[in-house]
């Protein structure tokens, strides 16, 4: 662990009770986020706010952009490594059971399989990518790297890449949202200014290299 410590050094609590405390309300937030998310998708056009509908609400709660939104502050802030995982992990298991508990209760409807196996699979890896975004806001190349898969995640959100960039541009699908998110997201991760200008013009060639795959990874 001393090499990983030179990226970023661990705050340890020793105290038990505050941990968990902390856990639970990480999984209180999920499960709240997720039912708030369920409500809109299912709300009429009609019923909500103009700006809502403008930026295809219902598209985007169930997108991953907003939940690795949420989810990135709890990773990064996190004392160690450790408790970024658990806390990450216990936000997406309260994501997915606010939605099963809304669908059933309320709307008496199932969840669809499909939906429920990918926020499964992904709440299950999810501790192992906020140990990775965690040391994003480490120091020196290796956490730079770090930090531009980050930032590259929110750019396939912000911008159209094609393999020519012939057609790039802005995603207009939800509106300034991205680009805030980006923004919001460069600002947690920032450290050092080289640094940072390193992170953020690799997450921009990371995005790049995702779409020459010539196979599709079902992230955006």
């Amino acid at each position: 662990m001393t090499g990983l410590d030179k990226l970023r050094k661990r705050q340890i609590r020793k105290s038990l009770p505050p941990k968990l405390a902390v856990t639970f309300l990480m999984m209180l937030f999920g499960c709240a986020m997720s039912m708030l998310a369920v409500f809109l998708e299912c709300a009429s056009a009609e019923s909500l706010p103009q700006w809502l509908t403008s930026i295809d609400i219902r598209s985007f709660s169930v997108s991953l952009l907003p939940w690795v939104f949420m989810a990135l502050p709890i990773a990064l802030f996190a004392r160690t490594p450790l408790r970024a995982a658990v806390n990450v992990g216990a936000f997406f298991s309260g994501k997915w059971i606010g939605r099963l508990v809304y669908l059933s209760l309320i709307t008496h409807t199932q969840l669809a399989w499909d939906d429920f196996r990918f926020w499964l699979i992904f709440t299950a890896v999810s501790p192992l990518i906020a140990v990775v975004c965690w040391y994003g806001r480490g120091v020196g190349a290796s956490a730079g790297f770090a930090a531009a898969l980050i930032i590259s995640f929110f750019f396939l959100y912000v911008f159209h890449f094609t393999s020519t960039f012939r057609e790039f541009g802005f995603h207009w699908q939800y509106g300034f949202l991205p680009l805030i998110f980006l923004a919001v997201a460069i600002g947690m991760l920032w450290r050092r200014p080289l640094q940072s200008l390193f992170s953020v013009l690799g997450g921009f060639a990371l995005a790049y290299i995702y779409v020459l795959l010539p196979f599709s990874i079902p992230v955006v």
